[in-house]
């Protein structure tokens, strides 16, 4: 498994070199749509591990095991739908919190989605380890840190 989370680490970060290069053929509001919606998908995914690292619903091992492998899957599909023209006071219609210093700071956000990527990849590599439920909740701390960090950089609250 340890090849799969490697791959699409890889495939995350090929894509996000190569956004520049296609991003200008997409129309604006369909960008933002769609990074919203892979951004929901990102959430449905960590909310119940979530849940379950905090003690608010029971663990289930093979539902957090999906969950994980379903997260490190997803974690490079927003990015793509961050390009110049769908920020937050760009020339567009959809309402979007994604705010215009992304623009100004695309290595830095660049950084952060690597850091989410990575710690939803060790999440998923630490499941397949088989890794004590303890140490589990411990790394979805970890990933979610890594959204809170984008999150109180990048989106307007």
């Amino acid at each position: 498994m340890t090849v799969t989370l490697r791959s699409l680490l890889t495939l995350g970060l090929s894509a996000a070199l190569i956004l520049p290069l296609t991003a200008q053929a997409v129309d604006p509001e369909d960008a933002i749509e769609y990074r919203q919606s892979a951004l929901r998908i990102l959430a449905w995914q960590l909310g119940p591990m979530g849940d379950m690292a905090q003690g608010d619903i029971d663990y289930d091992e093979e539902h957090f095991a999906t969950r994980a492998a379903n997260l490190a899957a997803a974690a490079n599909l927003p990015w793509e739908g961050f390009m110049e023209g769908t920020l937050q006071g760009d020339d567009h219609v959809t309402e979007t919190d994604a705010l215009a210093k992304i623009g100004d700071e695309w290595d830095g956000f660049r950084e952060s989605q690597e850091t989410f990527q990575q710690e939803a990849a060790t999440l998923a590599q630490m499941v397949n380890d088989g890794e004590k439920f303890n140490v589990l909740r411990r790394q979805v701390g970890a990933v979610a840190n890594s959204c809170k960090g984008c999150h109180d950089d990048y989106r307007a609250d």
